[in-house]
């Protein structure tokens, strides 16, 4: 017998509509997310962790510049949020928000993308794509923010 999570959890990464299975929006530079990347990212999110060679991406961009480090923390914002609605735990977003968060992190995760991220500028691109998707959910984002203020940082402090 399955649990609820297991459901939820095998349903969001086999793509079914509970967690958003539309096609990567086809505008801005997200049109050069392939459903692929998209699976790719769902499964990895399904099991509770980012693909390790987007962990290693987003350590590196750590070390970087302003834009570099945006790009970092956007990215690593946006997967908790997708994990805490995978999750079940906030429920202040819809499908079509998921989808777009999940094609932005999808677009980040590309190292070769409109321009490809090993040359000078490179994230430039994934900065445009962050900040959009910021600037366009930033209810949403501090919505989730403010739950996990709320929620999940108390559990975080020692007793």
């Amino acid at each position: 017998m399955q649990s609820f999570r297991n459901c939820v959890v095998e349903d969001w990464a086999a793509g079914h509509t509970r967690f958003g299975s539309a096609p990567p929006p086809r505008s801005g530079l997200l049109h050069l997310v392939t459903p692929h990347d998209l699976q790719d990212l769902r499964t990895a999110l399904a099991h509770g962790r980012l693909p390790q060679d987007f962990e290693a991406k987003l350590a590196r961009l750590h070390e970087g510049d302003l834009i570099h480090r945006n790009v970092e923390q956007n990215s690593r914002l946006f997967y908790a949020l997708l994990l805490a609605a995978l999750e079940c735990s906030f429920t202040g977003t819809n499908a079509a928000d998921r989808d777009r968060l999940m094609c932005v992190l999808a677009y980040v995760r590309k190292d070769d993308d409109a321009i490809p991220d090993y040359r000078p500028g490179g994230f430039v691109d994934d900065h445009q794509a962050v900040r959009a998707a910021a600037t366009e959910l930033a209810p949403v984002l501090h919505a989730f923010k403010v739950w996990r203020l709320r929620h999940q940082v108390p559990a975080m402090w020692p007793s």
